[in-house]
């Protein structure tokens, strides 16, 4: 008599392939547009030009491992795991929001110097582990890392368990917990203030309330009372508000350094026309282009490598988002259809949400393009997220 398929049948266990490469595909792409783009502001700035690809690369191990340590995780047995990366990130957001709450009453100045929770461009966003005076890590230097995208990975995590059990449970509801559970912790981001983690957040949740069955009619009702409560957020709002002006035309010379922004990106996907001025040949890397590594290295895919190179990424990241909810649909339990949809729209919505903005699609907002922007914390945490959601595909076939 033929053994019966389990989950616990690793004899029988593959991941998608085609999957782990357009990850690898991502992961060596990144690495090589920040070198790219960081070449010239490394040179001048520490006397190297592999100052923050050698970075990278440190945030990029740190990462692996935990995409392999996720990878080989049991997801079904995420319960425990959720609640204590849940809290974790409740904790620093929680900490975060008080610093950005008592800048708005006025009792903090961003140049007040509060040490672990330093005001970097007039928000508390960050965390720093070792602060002046304490010593610097060697190599890294002061060792900072941001809640928001802790608090990205751990929403998932808590959502899907606590929908899964909603769904075996008729005492409880899934919407109920999506809502409450997605307002909390955009609440407590947007007081940091970041309103674009806050909007993502709810939109990671939606789907994933989609992806589990439920009724759609509370989704309906509360999508424009949330849009509503979105378009007040942006309007009381100075540097949001200037922003929107920025996008419209309207502005009223008070967000000149945001135009100035804009600019240069539109400057630098102009000049790269259909083909590119050719790879390492932009000129907006030399620090005319603001965050030229992080959330405007899209910009600088678009002047060396033209709109074909532009295509290419986006189509790449496409394929990613339909092997990822591919995934989802396969998923052998409800747990690993939410935690695949969940990790997907992550990576996906971040990814437009970024080139809508790069192309004045939307307000300039401060996004990174997952694995291929600069930045540590969201390097290793994207990684981790993408080892949950490879494992998941090796149960695919079980179903």
């Amino acid at each position: 008599m033929p053994k019966r398929r389990t989950l616990n049948s690793t004899r029988l266990l593959r991941a998608d392939t085609s999957l782990l490469v357009v990850i690898a595909v991502m992961v060596f792409f990144g690495l090589v547009m920040i070198y790219d783009a960081t070449v010239f502001y490394a040179h001048t700035s520490f006397g190297t030009a592999y100052k923050f690809v050698l970075l990278h690369v440190v945030w990029l191990l740190i990462g692996l491992g935990g995409f392999f340590f996720f990878y080989n995780y049991n997801y079904k047995n995420f319960a425990k795991l959720s609640y204590t990366l849940f809290l974790i990130s409740l904790v620093f957001l929680g900490i975060l929001s008080v610093f950005g709450f008592l800048k708005v009453v006025g009792v903090l100045k961003c140049n007040t110097n509060t040490l672990f929770v330093p005001c970097v461009n007039g928000a508390y966003r960050w965390f720093y582990v070792n602060p002046p005076p304490l010593p610097s890590i060697p190599f890294l230097g002061v060792l900072g890392f941001q809640p928001g995208e802790l608090a990205k990975f751990s929403f998932i995590l808590y959502l899907a368990v606590q929908i899964s059990k909603a769904m075996r449970d008729p005492g409880r509801n899934a919407f109920t917990i999506y809502i409450v559970t997605a307002l909390f912790v955009s609440g407590l981001i947007i007081l940091q203030p970041n309103m674009s983690t806050a909007a993502l957040i709810f939109l990671i949740g939606s789907v994933m309330y989609l992806a589990s069955g439920s009724s759609l009619v509370p989704l309906f009702i509360t999508a424009p009372i949330m849009t509503l409560i979105g378009g007040i957020a942006v309007l009381v709002s100075p540097y949001r508000k200037a922003r929107l002006l920025t996008l419209l035309g309207f502005g009223d010379g008070t967000e000149l350094s945001i135009g100035y922004h804009m600019q240069q990106i539109l400057i630098a996907l102009g000049s790269g026309g259909l083909f590119g001025v050719g790879f390492g040949q932009s000129r907006q890397k030399y620090q005319y282009l603001p965050e030229v590594a992080a959330d405007s290295i899209f910009a600088i895919i678009g002047e060396e490598l033209g709109f074909l190179g532009t295509v290419a990424v986006v189509l790449l990241f496409c394929f990613f988002v339909y092997k990822g909810f591919e995934v989802a649909k396969n998923a052998p339990d409800l747990l690993g259809r939410l935690l695949a949809s969940g990790i997907t729209a992550w990576i996906g919505l971040q990814f437009f949400i970024n080139v809508a903005a790069m192309t004045k699609l939307i307000p300039l907002t401060g996004m990174p393009i997952p694995l291929i922007s600069y930045g540590g914390s969201a390097t290793v945490f994207a990684l981790m997220g993408l080892g949950i959601l490879v494992n998941i595909s090796k149960y695919s076939h079980l179903k």
